[in-house]
Protein backbone atom coordinates (compact mmCIF):
# COMPACT_ATOMS: atom_id res chain seq x y z
CA UNK A 1 0.00 0.00 0.00
CA UNK A 2 1.35 2.93 -1.16
CA UNK A 3 2.83 6.18 1.83
CA UNK A 4 -0.10 8.40 0.15
CA UNK A 5 -2.85 6.00 1.85
CA UNK A 6 -1.31 5.21 4.31
CA UNK A 7 -0.96 8.90 5.32
CA UNK A 8 -5.04 9.83 4.13
CA UNK A 9 -5.50 6.73 6.93
CA UNK A 10 -3.85 7.97 9.36
CA UNK A 11 -5.13 11.90 8.63
CA UNK A 12 -8.24 10.35 8.85
CA UNK A 13 -8.19 8.39 11.85
CA UNK A 14 -6.85 11.17 13.82
CA UNK A 15 -9.58 13.27 12.42
CA UNK A 16 -12.36 10.71 14.15
CA UNK A 17 -10.26 10.57 17.46
CA UNK A 18 -10.05 14.52 17.91
CA UNK A 19 -13.95 14.67 17.07
CA UNK A 20 -14.59 11.66 19.78
CA UNK A 21 -12.41 13.94 22.16
CA UNK A 22 -12.96 17.42 21.16
CA UNK A 23 -11.89 19.14 24.63
CA UNK A 24 -8.53 17.09 24.39
CA UNK A 25 -5.36 17.94 22.25
CA UNK A 26 -4.37 14.76 20.38
CA UNK A 27 -1.11 14.85 18.11
CA UNK A 28 -0.94 13.23 14.62
CA UNK A 29 0.24 9.90 14.56
CA UNK A 30 -1.34 9.20 18.40
CA UNK A 31 -4.16 6.55 18.68
CA UNK A 32 -6.81 5.26 20.71
CA UNK A 33 -8.77 2.99 20.10
CA UNK A 34 -12.57 2.64 21.29
CA UNK A 35 -12.47 0.86 24.44
CA UNK A 36 -10.10 4.11 25.77
CA UNK A 37 -11.75 7.46 27.07
CA UNK A 38 -9.72 10.81 27.19
CA UNK A 39 -10.63 13.05 30.12
CA UNK A 40 -11.06 17.18 29.87
CA UNK A 41 -7.76 19.12 28.54
CA UNK A 42 -5.81 15.96 28.16
CA UNK A 43 -2.99 15.43 25.97
CA UNK A 44 -1.64 12.49 23.21
CA UNK A 45 1.45 14.05 21.71
CA UNK A 46 2.77 12.20 18.68
CA UNK A 47 2.88 7.86 18.09
CA UNK A 48 0.88 7.10 21.44
CA UNK A 49 -0.93 4.29 21.66
CA UNK A 50 -3.75 3.68 24.17
CA UNK A 51 -5.66 0.39 24.05
CA UNK A 52 -8.88 0.01 26.59
CA UNK A 53 -7.48 2.84 28.56
CA UNK A 54 -8.27 5.87 30.73
CA UNK A 55 -6.82 9.04 30.88
CA UNK A 56 -7.89 11.21 33.11
CA UNK A 57 -8.58 15.59 32.50
CA UNK A 58 -5.43 17.61 32.41
CA UNK A 59 -2.96 14.19 31.73
CA UNK A 60 -0.59 14.20 29.10
CA UNK A 61 1.37 11.27 27.61
CA UNK A 62 4.63 12.51 25.81
CA UNK A 63 5.76 10.71 22.48
CA UNK A 64 6.63 7.29 21.98
CA UNK A 65 4.13 5.62 24.84
CA UNK A 66 2.12 2.71 24.56
CA UNK A 67 -0.70 2.31 27.40
CA UNK A 68 -2.76 -1.02 27.79
CA UNK A 69 -5.56 -1.71 29.50
CA UNK A 70 -4.73 0.82 32.46
CA UNK A 71 -6.79 3.90 34.08
CA UNK A 72 -4.79 6.92 34.75
CA UNK A 73 -5.97 9.63 36.97
CA UNK A 74 -6.51 13.61 36.28
CA UNK A 75 -2.86 15.64 36.06
CA UNK A 76 -0.73 13.18 35.24
CA UNK A 77 1.91 13.07 33.66
CA UNK A 78 3.74 10.56 31.55
CA UNK A 79 7.02 11.25 29.68
CA UNK A 80 8.10 9.40 26.64
CA UNK A 81 9.10 5.95 25.58
CA UNK A 82 7.20 4.30 28.25
CA UNK A 83 5.71 1.19 27.96
CA UNK A 84 2.39 0.92 30.87
CA UNK A 85 0.39 -2.31 31.17
CA UNK A 86 2.73 -4.61 30.27
CA UNK A 87 1.30 -8.09 28.64
CA UNK A 88 3.28 -11.27 28.93
CA UNK A 89 3.48 -14.13 26.74
CA UNK A 90 2.60 -18.34 27.99
CA UNK A 91 6.28 -19.93 29.05
CA UNK A 92 4.64 -23.72 29.13
CA UNK A 93 4.09 -24.05 25.92
CA UNK A 94 7.18 -25.27 23.39
CA UNK A 95 7.59 -21.81 21.96
CA UNK A 96 6.57 -18.29 23.51
CA UNK A 97 6.14 -17.23 19.74
CA UNK A 98 2.28 -15.80 18.86
CA UNK A 99 2.40 -17.27 15.71
CA UNK A 100 1.81 -20.51 16.96
CA UNK A 101 -1.24 -19.61 19.65
CA UNK A 102 -2.78 -16.46 19.13
CA UNK A 103 -4.04 -15.28 15.31
CA UNK A 104 -5.38 -12.06 16.49
CA UNK A 105 -1.81 -10.58 16.92
CA UNK A 106 -0.89 -8.06 14.34
CA UNK A 107 1.77 -10.70 12.65
CA UNK A 108 2.01 -11.61 8.68
CA UNK A 109 1.33 -15.51 8.97
CA UNK A 110 0.08 -17.93 11.42
CA UNK A 111 0.45 -21.64 11.69
CA UNK A 112 -2.51 -22.05 14.31
CA UNK A 113 -5.84 -21.02 13.11
CA UNK A 114 -7.64 -20.28 16.42
CA UNK A 115 -6.42 -18.30 19.60
CA UNK A 116 -5.36 -20.78 21.61
CA UNK A 117 -3.91 -18.99 24.57
CA UNK A 118 -6.15 -16.02 25.98
CA UNK A 119 -4.56 -14.41 29.00
CA UNK A 120 -6.79 -11.60 30.36
CA UNK A 121 -4.72 -9.12 31.98
CA UNK A 122 -5.77 -7.41 35.27
CA UNK A 123 -5.74 -3.20 34.84
CA UNK A 124 -3.09 -1.38 35.71
CA UNK A 125 -3.68 1.66 37.91
CA UNK A 126 -1.95 5.14 38.16
CA UNK A 127 -3.66 8.03 40.52
CA UNK A 128 -3.92 11.11 40.13
CA UNK A 129 -0.73 13.26 39.96
CA UNK A 130 1.63 11.32 39.30
CA UNK A 131 4.61 11.40 37.37
CA UNK A 132 5.98 9.06 35.09
CA UNK A 133 9.62 9.25 33.77
CA UNK A 134 11.16 8.43 29.90
CA UNK A 135 11.33 4.97 29.67
CA UNK A 136 9.63 3.43 32.36
CA UNK A 137 7.87 0.00 32.06
CA UNK A 138 5.03 -0.76 34.23
CA UNK A 139 3.69 -4.48 34.99
CA UNK A 140 0.32 -4.98 34.24
CA UNK A 141 -1.78 -5.07 37.09
CA UNK A 142 0.20 -2.80 39.05
CA UNK A 143 -1.26 -0.10 41.01
CA UNK A 144 0.65 3.35 41.58
CA UNK A 145 -0.37 5.52 44.13
CA UNK A 146 -1.33 9.14 44.13
CA UNK A 147 1.21 11.72 43.94
CA UNK A 148 3.87 9.49 43.42
CA UNK A 149 7.41 9.83 41.27
CA UNK A 150 8.84 6.89 38.70
CA UNK A 151 12.12 7.64 37.67
CA UNK A 152 13.50 7.22 34.12
CA UNK A 153 13.97 3.73 33.12
CA UNK A 154 12.43 2.27 35.75
CA UNK A 155 10.68 -1.06 35.79
CA UNK A 156 7.65 -1.53 37.94
CA UNK A 157 7.21 -4.84 38.80
CA UNK A 158 5.76 -3.85 42.25
CA UNK A 159 2.55 -1.66 43.55
CA UNK A 160 3.70 1.88 44.69
CA UNK A 161 2.37 3.69 47.41
CA UNK A 162 1.18 7.40 47.30
CA UNK A 163 3.58 10.66 47.44
CA UNK A 164 6.57 7.96 46.95
CA UNK A 165 9.77 8.11 44.71
CA UNK A 166 10.54 4.87 43.36
CA UNK A 167 13.59 4.26 40.85
CA UNK A 168 15.54 1.20 39.34
CA UNK A 169 15.15 -1.93 38.02
CA UNK A 170 12.99 -3.16 40.05
CA UNK A 171 11.85 0.26 40.96
CA UNK A 172 11.44 0.62 44.54
CA UNK A 173 10.76 3.68 46.65
CA UNK A 174 13.53 5.58 47.87
CA UNK A 175 12.30 8.11 49.76
CA UNK A 176 8.51 10.49 49.86
CA UNK A 177 7.85 13.45 49.03
CA UNK A 178 6.65 14.98 52.12
CA UNK A 179 6.42 13.90 55.86
CA UNK A 180 3.89 11.17 56.52
CA UNK A 181 1.64 13.89 57.67
CA UNK A 182 1.42 15.45 55.21
CA UNK A 183 1.22 13.10 52.35
CA UNK A 184 -1.77 12.16 54.66
CA UNK A 185 -3.71 15.57 54.25
CA UNK A 186 -2.82 15.59 50.58
CA UNK A 187 -4.25 12.73 50.32
CA UNK A 188 -7.56 13.05 52.71
CA UNK A 189 -8.19 16.52 50.91
CA UNK A 190 -8.67 14.74 47.22
CA UNK A 191 -7.31 18.63 45.22
CA UNK A 192 -7.75 16.59 42.44
CA UNK A 193 -11.53 16.28 42.49
CA UNK A 194 -11.98 20.31 43.05
CA UNK A 195 -13.75 22.35 40.69
CA UNK A 196 -11.43 24.15 38.19
CA UNK A 197 -12.31 27.54 39.89
CA UNK A 198 -11.79 26.60 43.46
CA UNK A 199 -8.03 25.07 41.72
CA UNK A 200 -7.47 28.68 40.78
CA UNK A 201 -7.63 30.09 43.74
CA UNK A 202 -5.58 27.55 45.16
CA UNK A 203 -2.99 27.52 42.42
CA UNK A 204 -1.01 30.23 43.81
CA UNK A 205 -0.42 28.19 47.19
CA UNK A 206 0.85 25.17 44.79
CA UNK A 207 3.82 25.76 46.10
CA UNK A 208 3.65 26.50 49.39
CA UNK A 209 2.03 23.11 50.66
CA UNK A 210 1.22 24.49 54.28
CA UNK A 211 -0.80 27.05 53.14
CA UNK A 212 -2.24 25.06 50.23
CA UNK A 213 -3.43 22.74 52.95
CA UNK A 214 -4.90 25.38 55.39
CA UNK A 215 -6.57 26.93 52.29
CA UNK A 216 -8.18 23.94 51.07
CA UNK A 217 -9.15 22.02 54.36
CA UNK A 218 -10.92 26.03 55.27
CA UNK A 219 -12.59 25.76 52.12
CA UNK A 220 -14.50 22.20 52.47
Amino acid sequence: MSSWVESVKAALRLLLLRKRFPDSVIHYGATANKGSVLGKHSVLFRDVIMVDSALGAYSYVQSGTAIYNTEIGPFCSIAGDAVIGLGAHPISMVSTSPVFYDNEQPLPRFFTKSRQFTQVLPRTAIGPDVWIGQGVMVKAGIKIGVGAVIGAGSIVTKDIPPYSIAVGNPCRPIRLRFPDDVCQKLLDSRWWEFDEARLEKLTPLFSDTESFLAEAGQNK
